[in-house]
C-alpha cells in the first residue's frame, strides 16, 4: 500500500510538470518599450485681460484678449504651442473649451478667445490654458 502511495505521488507530481509545461509553452510576450524623462514646465504671466463687448448688445462679450508677458516666438508657437480658454460659472463649464488665437509679439504676446454672444451674467470664472 506504501509503494502505491508513493506511485500515485509521483505520477501527480509528474502530471503537474507536464501540465506547468503544456501552459508556459505557448506564451508570448510583445515588444514594448518604458522610459523616463523630465521636462521643466513654467507658467505664462497674464499682464492684462480685455472683454470685448458686443456692438449692439453691451451685456454680450464677443472676445476676450490676454496679454502674456512672455514671447512666444514664431518657431515655438509653430511647434504646437495652443492655448485654450475655460469659462465657468460656479465651478461648472459654460460650454466646452475655445481655441484661441496667438497674435504677433511686440511689448506683449496678444491672445484672442473668440466667445461671440456670451452674456456676461452667464459666467463667474474664466481660465486660460496655454501648452505645448
Amino acid at each position: 500500500m506504501r509503494m502505491s502511495r508513493v506511485l500515485l505521488a509521483g505520477a501527480a507530481v509528474a502530471a503537474a510538470g507536464i501540465a506547468t509545461s503544456a501552459f508556459t509553452a505557448g506564451n508570448t510576450v510583445e515588444d514594448s518599450v518604458a522610459g523616463y524623462g523630465d521636462s521643466t514646465v513654467t507658467g505664462a504671466t497674464t499682464e492684462q485681460i480685455d472683454y470685448v463687448l458686443n456692438g449692439a448688445d453691451k451685456s454680450l462679450v464677443d472676445e476676450i484678449r490676454f496679454e502674456l508677458v512672455e514671447d512666444f516666438t514664431a518657431e515655438v508657437a509653430g511647434e504646437g504651442l495652443v492655448a485654450w480658454l475655460t469659462v465657468t460659472n460656479a465651478g461648472t463649464n459654460v460650454f466646452a473649451p475655445v481655441q484661441c488665437a496667438f497674435e504677433p509679439f511686440a511689448v506683449t504676446h496678444p491672445v484672442s478667445c473668440d466667445i461671440p454672444g456670451t452674456e456676461i451674467a452667464s459666467f463667474d470664472g474664466i481660465a486660460l490654458t496655454v501648452s505645448e
